[in-house]
């Protein structure tokens, strides 16, 4: 049974991930999402300390566990009402989230894909998942779809992948989906950044020759553009270019790639638009 897992809190982020999920699931054809609520850091209100020792206050436990079954109430009936013929699955985890994650996808090997909601100007209040996103990313085996508070579910039809012009055997990561990509009768647009301003003009014709070679079946367009930081040209190219989807894979023109060594702000959270499907 094919599984989306989608992490959840108390948030409008992570509840706008499992209405994506449920439309996911119809499109491309998985039969079961799970659910999977864990004790955040910002839940423990019920845990005192006294002399040394903690306890548990028991009235705010039991408040919490009836606020958790509300939450998975409303969010299976989200899935259930969008497509009845979807399983939905709740699992309740004491672990850190990313550990849960970990330990559910060994014992879950159905599992292909995690949604993940992520916060943007129009969140209400800040995501318990949305501030782990990039721990979940980079740990999970399988691959993630990072979705913005503010994206509502729309067909995609215009995939748009940066990818580096020095790292094309990369590529092959894709090439993995590409019977999948073919039956969705999607476009494929290829970007390379180029941070200097001269281009490898031998470069660019490995990456055209690869791509055309392995993707002969499949519409695309390959592009280059030239800006100082890749981020940011990624972005602007994805707005103007009408990318319903961007797909992120290893290396510099990965956002992880960016995340490591810069701010949020400058990498999956100025993408206030488009999903970002991370292929391991």
């Amino acid at each position: 049974m094919r599984t989306i897992l989608v992490p959840v809190d108390f948030t409008s982020t992570t509840e706008n991930a499992v209405r994506v999920a449920a439309e996911w699931a119809k499109t491309y054809g998985y039969q079961n999402i799970i659910l999977l609520k864990t004790a955040g850091e910002s839940e423990f209100d019920y845990l005192h300390i006294a002399e040394g020792h903690s306890f548990v206050n028991e009235e705010s436990v039991n408040n919490l566990l009836q606020r958790t079954e509300l939450l998975l109430d409303q969010l299976s009936s989200i899935v259930t009402e969008k497509s009845p013929e979807i399983k939905v699955s709740r699992i309740l985890s004491d672990w850190a989230l990313t550990r849960s994650i970990n330990e559910l996808l060994k014992d879950e090997s159905s599992v292909e894909l995690i949604i993940l909601g992520s916060d943007d100007q129009t969140s209400a209040t800040e995501s318990f998942v949305s501030e782990n996103i990039i721990s979940i990313a980079r740990t999970s085996p399988v691959k993630t779809l990072i979705v913005p508070n503010s994206y509502h579910y729309t067909p995609v039809k215009n995939i748009f992948i940066p990818c580096d012009i020095n790292g094309i055997k990369r590529l092959e990561r894709l090439f993995h989906h590409k019977s999948l990509i073919h039956k969705q009768d999607v476009h494929l647009s290829f970007l390379n950044i180029n941070t200097r301003e001269k281009e490898d003009e031998n470069k660019k014709k490995e990456l055209e020759d690869y791509i055309r070679e392995h993707l002969t079946e499949i519409p695309s367009s390959i592009y280059y553009s030239h800006d100082e930081n890749v981020i940011n040209g990624i972005l602007t190219f994805a707005a103007t270019h009408e990318a319903d989807l961007i797909i992120a894979l290893p290396g510099k023109h990965s956002f992880l790639y960016y995340l490591a060594s810069r701010s949020i702000s400058e990498g999956i959270y100025q993408n206030t638009h488009q999903p970002v499907l991370i292929l391991k």
